[in-house]
């Protein structure tokens, strides 16, 4: 027989779990919540549709999420869940069909998670492009700031250092080649 102590000790491990598993669940959930309506509404381009059927999927998603493995994409898990709930409303409610067959959806399907995986892969880049940045020595950080940033010409950013326009498209060209390679390798170990 177990002693109380150990039973509240249970039992507070079992609340901790569960706080832990809704605090992850959250933070997952928010992060892509607009993204997966989108998705959503791209099947069936109806808004009250569309909230249905998201209603549905975050349901789902909180009761299958001890089924997810954490570490992976939750947007992608996301997305099977959300596409078999509209296969599922669609079939319920044929007016939502749209002339359109299985076959097709599916290829829709697969068409927006490639365009999703670029995104992503976008998104990386602006982060490794942010990160190459801040490794830039001050004179390219400031060549930076004011070619890109601030969208000043080569002339007049020749004018307010006192370089000749031609050191100044020289030193723009460095910067472009050590970022591009910079992010290049980020990518690359990514990638690994």
């Amino acid at each position: 027989m177990q002693s109380i102590s150990t039973q509240k000790n249970q039992q507070l491990d079992t609340t901790d779990a569960e706080a832990l598993r809704s605090s992850k669940f959250g933070q997952l959930f928010e992060a892509d919540r607009n993204r997966l309506y989108t998705y959503i509404y791209a099947f069936v381009s109806n808004h009250s549709a569309a909230d249905d059927i998201f209603q549905e999927t975050c349901l789902v998603l909180w009761r299958e999420f001890d089924k997810f493995e954490i570490g992976t994409e939750f947007s992608k898990w996301a997305n099977v869940i959300a596409f078999n709930r509209v296969r599922h409303y669609r079939q319920a409610q044929k007016k939502y069909q749209l002339g359109l067959s299985d076959d097709f959806i599916e290829e829709f399907s697969q068409n927006i998670t490639i365009t999703e995986n670029q995104t992503v892969t976008q998104e990386e880049k602006w982060r490794y492009l942010e990160h190459c940045c801040s490794l830039l020595s001050e004179p390219l950080k400031k060549i930076y700031q004011n070619f890109y940033v601030d969208k000043l010409s080569a002339k007049d950013l020749a004018e307010t250092t006192g370089r000749s326009i031609h050191a100044i498209r020289k030193s723009v060209f460095k910067l472009r080649k050590k970022l591009f390679d910079c992010v290049e390798q980020k990518l690359r170990e990514a990638s690994k």
